[in-house]
């Protein structure tokens, strides 16, 4: 609390500078630094700047503008971490323009980077829920809010748009009579609000012991849809190992659709 009360007063009475608007494409972001000097002779000097030894030697605004904000994905981790830092640091201490739209740019490298993450987390999730997931653990569905009724039009839509391209199929133990019947309620539930003739089928994993080895399924119920490409190709995604409500059915079906099925099969 005592270091934001301290940089306060330094953030309202900084300089802001407008020079880097009006500069074009000159400058370090350019691996240009100008010099101007009694003869106005223009000096230039190159780094390279994934060569943190000879960045962090750099005074602040060349540092600030030898990073090459668009392949900051050339950086390993830590030296991401490193630059970003310095430059953080630089940009809270003096606030140019140019400063904070560096770290700003560099903070959204950062969030789109964690969104990507975050998804391709999900999947393998979903696709390998016996090594990463805990398959016996229902989720609570969300409150009724206006975002609730937004993304029921979103369901409906989809729903209705791939009525005749997925299909989807459950393996499940006839011997666990009570998940059966308690994945059937979630299914018809399911065609009681999307009405548009799914295809649903049932595979007891005691009939069918080659398919339960190809999809590998170790916990039942295990809930797949079956996608027809645009090749008339199906392609088989696992929505949820274990039991599944229908919000999971949705969700999961559409998150699925969106970051598995590559944009030419659609």
């Amino acid at each position: 609390m005592k270091k934001i009360l301290f940089l306060i007063p330094l953030l309202l009475f900084a300089k802001v500078n407008n020079s880097f608007f009006q500069s074009g494409n000159t400058g370090w972001f350019f691996n240009e630094y100008n010099e101007t000097n009694e003869t106005n002779k223009t000096k230039l000097v190159k780094i390279n700047p994934y060569n943190l030894k000879q960045m962090m030697k750099l005074p602040d605004d060349k540092f600030m503008h030898s990073i090459p904000l668009n392949n900051l994905d050339l950086y390993t981790a830590d030296g991401f971490k490193k630059v970003f830092k310095r430059a953080r640091g630089i940009a809270v201490m003096h606030p140019t323009r140019y400063n904070v739209y560096v770290v700003k740019k560099m903070q959204k490298f950062m969030t789109d980077q964690a969104t990507k993450f975050a998804k391709v987390w999900y999947v393998e999730t979903l696709q390998n829920p016996n090594e990463l997931d805990y398959p016996g653990i229902n989720t609570a569905s969300f409150a009724r809010t206006s975002a609730w009724y937004k993304q029921q039009k979103k369901y409906k839509e989809f729903f209705k748009k791939h009525r005749n391209d997925i299909g989807f199929v459950i393996f499940y133990n006839p011997d666990d009579k009570m998940a059966t019947t308690r994945q059937h309620w979630v299914y018809n539930s399911f065609k009681q609000d999307y009405p548009y003739n799914y295809t649903i089928m049932w595979i007891n994993i005691k009939k069918r012991p080659d398919l339960v080895k190809k999809f590998h399924i170790k916990t039942t119920p295990d809930n797949f849809y079956v996608y027809k490409n645009s090749k008339g190709q199906a392609i088989w995604v696992r929505i949820k190992a274990g039991l599944m409500s229908e919000s999971e059915l949705l969700n999961n079906t559409i998150f699925t659709f969106n970051n598995i099925i590559e944009k030419k099969d659609k």
